[in-house]
């Protein structure tokens, strides 16, 4: 193995100007010869490219002592990407890492090794070889695609000098693994444990070690042998009234005839049986009272299972312990104390209220000026004074109180009643402690933008009272004001500035509105209703445009991983002027384009549904999200009954403006598989179409009719949440090419939309993470009006125009947000059914442009 790094020369020189800037950089390597002079390190360029326009070209790179390299540069207007090989083939990046990775072994102590894998073997494919792996006890450093990142960075560092860079280094890095035999030895005693508490009684591990050049591979080889199966259960339980409601619960039961005799899945059933009596007031009842016996001897392989549960035993006054049956226990009391622990709450400042719910009194301790009323915390509780303890309550009662948005801290004690020895139903005081966050919020945010590379700034101010009201009504108010640069490729732009300003007011109560529901529907499914109202002003290049927006909706849970949310009333007025004349041309040619850039009214009713089980399952996952709009129904029965007899060939106007109508549908499916710690794989499907139809259709001049969606509602490819190879909105439709690009700011949209992602995920240093990318997918039109070839949609050709990109991306988790920075490139672009990116059509000198597209985001992409 080659333990030699090639000396290599990295050359950057950056230009700009007032609006651009472009960086150039050179990364040149060569091979050493075997008999190398003392200057062979030194360079020089033999040819540089200069010029604008696109082009891929070969540098020839010659050391002194004649050895040669190639440099492959790619040059987009003043940017240039260089990509730079060993004679005979391409190197990059990863090519460095691993050439300094060939001696993982660098501060392996002398007479150790390294542990450089560790693996496992079985004999029953029932045996799940994952699950055994976390039982072995020495694992080797970790690996991004069977690299030994971390490994690597470590021993970059200089164990003789005492610095920063070595201090980082160290501390981000990951120490060699060395392997121990003992650890070995106790990696087979605990395999073999867990495959006899799987049943496998009769089960084998042996290891094998295998040294070679200070690196040492262990592998851990299982013979499961066959395993105890259940084939009788029964129980023993000597309280009747336990076992009347643990008999009555054996249909949800884990225990089944034919199982392994797995004692993860008894313990499992031992805290499930808790849980079910704690639901029937046993509020002292642990799984500890629980325990199994196992009877082997009346059939080989063959196990009868007993759950015993030991009866409730108490003290008596002349301290003989007697079998009494388990206590059950009700609230007999409630008291929120609304403010924690504070000294300076008197009896005197405190508010009394009945609930009729609770049959009882709930007290309220509550300082002045407190932001949430006793009403409101009431309306949140599951459970009060003369109920029955259940632990299902007690949860709900968190998640209520926390989802009021309005505490810091939320807190339930229980206390027993005294002197109530020998008593059968018993009771419990309960004591509910709340800390509020503050009333009122502001902040104030500067913001910088990155729109396609057009860097702007601007900041967002924005205030929240977090109970308007008194009953946690959350009012939030919102300003922002951006302005960027824009460098237009056409010069009848030139440079201008593109600006935006934005106002917006919401309210979100925390019950249904305008509702029929009752209080236990709002406790049971926590209903929210929002109200917004927003409005938008941007000024581009190509037009103005103002959006008006109000809206009405409705959210609740069906579950702990489902949500619904429904708006009723969405009013979306925009209003586009001052388009430019160039572009209004662009428009001209294209009808059912420009159909789509009109001034309109949207009055639309929208449903989303969202599984989301990542809270419950953090490894392994499936998030889906659909979402169901229509526009215009209501509106256009309206006309239709109006105009009862009257045909009408002009659409229909609400205050002198066309409204649309439409139906629109998209669903999004997201899977998550966890490798390990480090390394994670994200997988998406997203599938939509929407359908433009009745008050949308136009007559155009030539008579043709024309049916599109409003340009906000249709779907766009592109950016950072999206294909990363292309800029946002410069995909598609279809495999229309447009010869002339018109505006910075691409605005290729589509009717339907299809997609698929793949993103391998993994951890490098501190907040830096990794990612690699390949996505495929377009956007196309609904109808076959648009004059742009190739931008329809057709069962017949899709398949040849769905898009490809491929990319690194880099994410800096700050905790409070994610920035995400990534790269793409174009592999296959159907644009003018080019097919591969860098191939070049028919008339072309040069290849395409933008190959490569940097992105940046907040969050993850999906």
């Amino acid at each position: 193995m080659l333990l030699y790094t090639p000396p290599f020369l990295v050359k950057c020189v950056a230009t700009g100007g007032a609006y651009n800037f472009s960086i150039f950089v050179e990364i040149a390597i060569f091979e050493p010869k075997i008999e190398r002079q003392k200057h062979d390190r030194r360079m020089k360029v033999k040819r540089i490219i200069n010029g604008q326009g696109t082009a891929f070209k070969v540098n020839i790179v010659r050391g002194v002592s004649g050895q040669s390299a190639f440099l492959f540069s790619l040059r987009e207007g003043g940017r240039k990407f260089f990509f730079s090989g060993i004679r005979g083939g391409v190197c990059l990046l990863p090519v460095l890492l691993l050439l300094g990775a060939c001696q993982p072994t660098r501060y392996v102590p002398k007479g150790e090794y390294l542990l450089y894998s560790s693996d496992i073997t079985t004999d029953n494919k029932h045996v799940d070889k994952g699950q055994l792996s976390s039982f072995v006890r020495q694992k080797p450093n970790k690996t991004i695609l069977g690299f030994r990142f971390h490994l690597w960075l470590y021993n970059r560092s200089n164990p003789d000098k005492d610095n920063k860079w070595n201090a980082w280094l160290r501390k981000n890095g990951e120490e060699p693994v060395i392997w121990q035999q003992l650890l070995t030895d106790r990696s087979s005693e605990q395999l073999l444990l867990d495959l006899r508490n799987k049943g496998y009684y009769y089960a084998q591990v042996t290891d094998t070690v295998i040294f070679r050049k200070k690196k040492a591979s262990v592998l851990y080889r299982v013979k499961t042998g066959w395993p105890y199966v259940v084939r009788r259960i029964s129980y023993a339980i000597p309280d009747s009234a336990v076992a009347r409601l643990v008999l009555q619960d054996t249909v949800n039961t884990l225990l089944r005839r034919g199982m392994n005799l797995d004692a993860e899945i008894l313990e499992n059933e031992r805290k499930r049986v808790e849980r079910n009596l704690k639901e029937n007031g046993y509020f002292g009842f642990l799984k500890d009272n629980i325990s199994f016996s196992a009877d082997t001897s009346f059939r080989t392989g063959s196990v009868a299972i007993e759950m015993y549960i030991r009866p409730y035993t108490e003290q008596t006054a002349d301290n003989r312990l007697i079998e009494i049956p388990y206590p059950q226990y009700r609230i007999r009391s409630m008291t929120v104390n609304a403010g924690l622990n504070m000294q300076n709450l008197t009896e005197e400042n405190a508010t009394v209220i009945s609930d009729t719910i609770s049959r009882g009194f709930i007290q309220f301790i509550i300082p002045p000026r407190f932001p949430v009323k006793g009403t409101t915390i009431a309306q949140s509780l599951y459970f009060f004074p003369g109920m029955l303890y259940k632990l299902s309550h007690e949860n709900q009662t968190y998640q209520r109180l926390q989802a009021l948005r309005n505490f810091n801290r939320i807190n339930i004690e229980y206390t027993k009643a005294p002197d109530q020895q020998g008593v059968a139903m018993r009771d419990l005081d309960c004591r509910i402690n709340l800390l509020p966050f503050a009333k009122h919020y502001y902040t104030a945010e500067p913001e910088v933008t990155n729109t396609d590379g057009n860097i702007g700034g601007g900041a967002n101010l924005q205030y929240q009272n977090k109970s308007l009201f008194g009953h946690a009504e959350i009012l939030d108010l919102r300003l922002r004001g951006m302005i960027e640069a824009v460098s237009a490729t056409e010069a009848a732009f030139k440079f201008k500035t593109a600006m935006e300003y934005e106002a917006e007011a919401s309210i979100h109560l925390p019950k249904f509105l305008f509702s029929f529901r009752s209080a236990g529907f709002t406790r049971r499914y926590n209903p929210k209703t929002a109200f917004s109202l927003l409005y938008n002003y941007q000024r581009r290049p190509q037009y103005t445009r103002s959006i008006f927006n109000t809206s009405i909706g409705y959210s609740w849970k069906g579950s702990n991983i489902i949500s619904h949310s429904v708006r009723p009333i969405d009013i979306n007025f925009v209003q586009l002027k001052n388009v430019n004349e160039l572009y209004n041309t662009y428009l001209e040619k294209y009808p059912y384009l420009k159909n789509s850039y009109q001034t309109h009214m949207v009055v639309s009713s929208n449903y989303s549904f969202i599984r989301d089980i990542q809270k419950i399952k953090k490894d392994d996952f499936l998030f889906i999200r659909t979402n169901f709009e229509t526009a215009g129904l209501l509106i256009n029965t309206f006309f239709q009954l109006k105009n009862k007899g009257k045909p009408s060939t002009a659409p229909n106007k609400i205050l002198n403006n066309t409204y649309a109508q439409f139906v629109k549908g998209d669903v999004d499916l997201r899977y998550y598989h966890t490798i390990n710690s480090n390394n994670r794989i994200v997988s998406r499907l997203f599938a939509g179409a929407g359908l433009p139809y009745g008050n949308s259709k136009k007559t155009a001049d030539d008579g043709t009719t024309l049916a599109s969606m409003p340009f906000e509602k249709k779907y766009y490819s592109g950016g950072t949440l999206s294909m990363r190879g292309w800029r946002m909105r410069s995909l598609g439709p279809g495999s229309y090419r447009d010869s002339v690009t018109v505006s910075a700011y691409p605005n290729n949209t589509g009717d339907i939309k299809l997609e698929a992602n793949l993103e391998y995920r993994f951890k490098l240093v501190s907040v830096v993470e990794g990612a690699l990318f390949v996505e495929a997918g377009n956007v196309w039109d609904m109808h076959r009006d648009d004059k742009r070839p190739g931008a329809d949609f057709t069962f017949k050709r899709f398949y040849r125009e769905i898009a490809l990109d491929a990319g690194i991306g880099f994410r800096l988790d700050f905790t409070y947000f994610i920035l995400s920075i990534d790269t793409g490139m174009k592999l296959i672009d159907p644009a003018g059914n080019r097919g591969w990116a860098l191939k070049k059509l028919p008339g072309e000198d040069k290849l395409p442009r933008h190959i490569l597209n940097l992105s940046f985001g907040i969050g993850y992409p999906f």
